[in-house]
């Protein structure tokens, strides 16, 4: 992994996620938009080799943890969430749009509720994420992925490191 590119676009993506250009796209009273993070926590953790995957996976969550209201517990989710995508890099099919699009739904359903309740847990307050808040956001960000998800494929050979031994316009057959 290419970490210094890796992390640039990181930050990148917490400041769309912190700033306000993202309430453009926004809607309703609890202002529904997609999470870019986990889109990109879902595309990293499905490529990357299994100890990079754990280090980006935590990366993330930081990274979410930074952008939103209470900091620690994206960074257990997703450090736990990607590590289990990664070992599931060879079972879940990503190459079609559906399944990318159900992979981030299922995953982001899961990872905002439970996120939210160690939020809760660890602020002692009884907030409650409304249902539809939660369900808007995780329908937001699986629609972003037909998107995002071929930005990201041309972005990956850039944030990969290349296998030594092996050129990129060099195909070698059967030997």
């Amino acid at each position: 992994m290419r970490w210094f590119w890796f992390i640039l676009l990181t930050l990148l993506t917490v400041l769309l996620e912190a700033g306000n250009l993202l309430n453009l796209i926004a809607f309703g009273y609890g202002q529904v938009r997609p999470s870019l993070l986990l889109i990109l926590l879902i595309f990293a953790a499905l490529r990357a080799e299994p100890l990079e995957a754990v280090g980006l996976s935590f990366l993330l969550g930081f990274a979410a943890d930074l952008s939103g209201a209470v900091v620690g517990p994206n960074t257990v989710c997703w450090g736990l969430a990607g590590s289990l995508l990664c070992q599931m890099q060879g079972i879940l099919n990503v190459r079609s749009s559906i399944y990318q699009i159900a992979v981030v739904l299922v995953s982001s359903l899961i990872l905002m509720a439970v996120s939210h309740g160690l939020a809760v847990l660890k602020t002692e307050q009884a907030g409650v994420l409304p249902m539809r808040i939660l369900l808007g956001r995780a329908f937001y960000t699986a629609a972003v992925v037909p998107v995002l998800w071929p930005m990201l494929e041309r972005l990956w050979p850039f944030l990969k490191k290349p296998q030594p031994g092996r050129s990129a316009g060099i195909r070698l057959g059967h030997v």
